[in-house]
C-alpha cells in the first residue's frame, strides 16, 4: 500500500486524539486509567512541544496515522511515535515506513532508537526489523536498531 506524508498542524488535533484513543486507550487504562480530558491535555502539550516533528501518514490523500521523529541531543534518531488507524494496520504501511527510515539512517551511520509499551504487539515488528531491547522502564521497552 502506497503512502505519503504531510506536515501535522493543530487542525489535526481531533484526528490525533481519536487515533491515540483507538490505539493506546487500553494500555493507558491498564496502567493509569484513561480519562479523555487528561489525555486531551497531554496531547495539547505534546503538540505544543513536538508539532514540528509530527507528520500525518496519508493513503489516497486520507489521514491514516502519525509518524513523529527527531534527533536527540546526543545525535540518535528517535522514533517518538508511529501509530496507524486499526483498519490500515497489518497492510505493510508501518513496516515500509520503518524499513525506508532504517535504510536511510544506516547509510548515514545514525543510531535509531524507540520505545514501546511492554505489551504492545508492535514490538514483534520492531524485532523483525532488527531492533533489540537495551533498557526498560516500568511501562516501556527501550529499543535500538542493531542491523
Amino acid at each position: 500500500m502506497e503512502y505519503s506524508f504531510r506536515n501535522c498542524t493543530l487542525d489535526d488535533f481531533d484526528f490525533l486524539f481519536e487515533l491515540k484513543k483507538q490505539n493506546f486507550k487500553w494500555y493507558v487504562d491498564k496502567i493509569w486509567g484513561w480519562k479523555d480530558n487528561e489525555q486531551k491535555e497531554r496531547l495539547k502539550q505534546d503538540l505544543e512541544e513536538h508539532l514540528q516533528h509530527k507528520r500525518i501518514i496519508l493513503v489516497d490523500n486520507k489521514g491514516v496515522g502519525v509518524y513523529a521523529v527527531y534527533i536527540t541531543e546526543d545525535g540518535k534518531f528517535f522514533i517518538n511515535e508511529i501509530s496507524i488507524l486499526k483498519e490500515y494496520q497489518n497492510k505493510g504501511i508501518g513496516r515500509k515506513i520503518l524499513e525506508e527510515q532504517l535504510k536511510e539512517n544506516q547509510s548515514k551511520g545514525i543510531r535509531t532508537i524507540l520505545q514501546v509499551f511492554k505489551d504492545n504487539p508492535a514490538k514483534n515488528l520492531y524485532e523483525k526489523l532488527g531492533f533489540k531491547v537495551y533498557g526498560e522502564t516500568e511501562t516501556h521497552y527501550q529499543m535500538e536498531n542493531v542491523k
